[in-house]
Formats: structure tokens, C-alpha cells, sequence
């Protein structure tokens, strides 16, 4: 849930295209996504009260997921099972077969209705911005240069596609 609390989310296609891009570009944004993660792990590390608000978030979702209809232990169940099976698989052919089996993919399918129906939910919004906020405070404290890393991860993922901005 912690990763979820931070903008550093980059979108497949984002991947995708610079992976058809290969140079400095894409050398350089997984330096910054990198030093990003670093300076994220040291402000948890040194403000334990985020970990709890995530913890808390977290927890929040997981009701709501329920409220809604949904049963998130059974749904993380499922996909860490197939997790032990991609683990275990030899072959990539194993594991493509493990991940588009119709178990995981509807075990994804949940996942996802159940995230999205506790996304909308104004505690959880509520709830999920104030860790963003206070996250990125505490990464301000521990490096000055966040929001300059952050504009130019996003400058580079402008680049990787054009036709998004």
C-alpha cells in the first residue's frame, strides 16, 4: 500500500514505450525512480508515523473492499498462490500459462473491481491524500531535490509518449 501512497506509479505504456527507446532516457529515469525510492524508504524510516497512516490506510481500504461486497483475504489468497506457482514454474511458457489462467486473471478482475470500489469512497480519498501529502513532506525534509527529481521523471515520461500529454 506504501507505493501506492506516492506518485511514482509509472504507467505500463510509459515502460513500454521507452523499453522501445533504449539509451540514456531510459537509464535516467530508473536512476531517478531509484534515488525517488531511496529518499521514499529513508522518510519512513525516519517518521514512523507514516508507516502507521499507511498501515491505517490500508486497513481502511480492506473494510471498504468488504463493505462493498468483496473479500480481499480471498482474493490475496488466490494471487499469492499463483505468486508460489510462478515461483516454482521452470519455463516462461509455465509461468505465462500460471498468469493467464482463468483463476488469476479473475482474481485480478476482483482485485481490481474491489480497489476501485473502495477508491470511491471519500474517507478512503480522504485518507489516501493526507499520506500522499505528509509522504511528500517528509521526503522534502530528507532531500530538498524531490520535487526537481519528480518534474524531471515526468519530463522523460512526457517524452516516452507524445501523444499523452
Amino acid at each position: 500500500m506504501m507505493a501506492a501512497a506516492l506518485a511514482l506509479a509509472v504507467s505500463s505504456a510509459a515502460i513500454a514505450q521507452m523499453g522501445q527507446q533504449p539509451g540514456a532516457m531510459e537509464q535516467e529515469f530508473m536512476e531517478i525512480q531509484q534515488q525517488l525510492a531511496q529518499i521514499q524508504q529513508q522518510a519512513v524510516e525516519n517518521n514512523p508515523g507514516l508507516r502507521d497512516q499507511a498501515d491505517a490506510l490500508e486497513e481502511l481500504v480492506t473494510d471498504k473492499m468488504r463493505e462493498a461486497g468483496h473479500d480481499p483475504g480471498a482474493i490475496m489468497e488466490d494471487l499469492l498462490a499463483a505468486q508460489a506457482r510462478m515461483e516454482e514454474a521452470r519455463t516462461d511458457a509455465e509461468r505465462r500459462e500460471i498468469l493467464e489462467s482463468p483463476e488469476v486473471l479473475q482474481a485480478q478482475q476482483d482485485l481490481q473491481e474491489a480497489q476501485q470500489a473502495a477508491m470511491q469512497d471519500p474517507e478512503v480519498q480522504a485518507a489516501q491524500q493526507a499520506l500522499e501529502e505528509d509522504m511528500m513532506d517528509a521526503m522534502r525534509r530528507e532531500d530538498p531535490q524531490t520535487d526537481r527529481l519528480l518534474e524531471r521523471m515526468q519530463e522523460i515520461q512526457e517524452q516516452a509518449q507524445p501523444g499523452m500529454r
